[in-house]
């Protein structure tokens, strides 16, 4: 299927008035649309907490084709230029493996319908040149519970992966600046960091998967980049004299990469499904699928 011609932000845009939100548990009575008549029934992982190298593929809602974890953005694009179904702030949902695989089940028991609004496209064409897309968003009742879910499921992974770092006393890792080696607790080897190389990443306590964190910065120094600016540099000690007299040594807040290894992104992910907010009043963008 070829990818539609136009893509724009609410612009050209057409709720279909036929396509429902109710999903489970809609009908005749109103009060009806917010429950969900039985418990939401969430698979198991196929792998682990992380997305580590030689973790599963995860498959499409609708059909077999499947994407490696780290090419979620992929089977995203596939899904809108093949099945015409778009994940409403898919960014927020905790676990995507879960979430489609949830949701690929769901889908064979009932029709897109009963779940998704429809979105038209190209209203004002002529209609073999108008399209119909297919929205799946927390409006929906049992949308939002599942990705509320998912997201608590995601916080007691996270403390409790956290609270096993902590009292951790089997640490092994290396200064990035000295290479001072450093044996017992992660703390020990960050306290170091900032209090002799003026590196500090944050409290020790907020930090989640300390090592793959560690890991993640070492590889970017021994690309020669700098953790700051993110410019490469022709050797090590043209480097690491670029981030002494800037001040770089430190980590880009802009980075959405290191965002999963503090503990409060994830608080912040659940205070935000806790709001409830409806995505009648926000701005939904398609993103250029090609």
């Amino acid at each position: 299927m070829a990818a539609p011609k136009a893509w724009g932000a609410a612009a050209g845009l057409e709720e279909d008035c036929g396509g429902t939100r109710g999903g489970v548990g809609s009908g005749g009575n109103a009060d009806s649309k917010d429950c969900i008549l039985e418990p939401l029934s969430l698979p198991e992982s196929p792998g682990g907490t992380t997305i580590l190298k030689g973790s599963p593929s995860v498959p499409c809602i609708f059909c077999e084709e499947h994407f490696p974890v780290a090419e979620q953005d992929k089977l995203l694009k596939h899904m809108i230029i093949e099945h015409k179904i778009v994940i409403a702030d898919v960014k927020l949902v905790a676990d995507f493996q879960r979430y489609v695989l949830y949701w690929r089940k769901r889908f064979t028991e009932q029709p897109i319908t009963d779940f998704c609004t429809v979105i038209r496209i190209n209203s004002t064409a002529p209609p073999e040149e108008q399209d119909n897309y297919f929205l799946l968003c927390d409006v929906l009742p049992e949308d939002r519970i599942l990705r509320e879910e998912l997201q608590k499921q995601k916080l007691k992974e996270i403390l409790e992966q956290q609270q096993q770092e902590r009292s951790d006393t089997s640490f092994h890792g290396s200064c990035m600046f000295c290479s001072e080696e450093f044996l017992g607790n992660r703390s020990v080897l960050l306290n170091h960091m900032a209090r002799e190389h003026a590196f500090n990443i944050g409290l020790p306590d907020n930090i989640v998967y300390c090592s793959e964190f560690l890991c993640t910065l070492q590889r970017k120094l021994d690309n020669l980049q700098c953790l700051y600016c993110e410019k490469t540099f022709r050797d090590k000690n043209t480097l690491k004299d670029h981030m002494r007299k800037k001040q770089h040594r430190r980590i880009n807040p802009k980075n959405k990469e290191y965002d999963r290894f503090y503990v409060i992104n994830y608080l912040v992910r659940l205070s935000f499904h806790n709001l409830n907010l409806d995505c009648n009043t926000t701005n939904i963008i398609f993103l250029r699928a090609n």
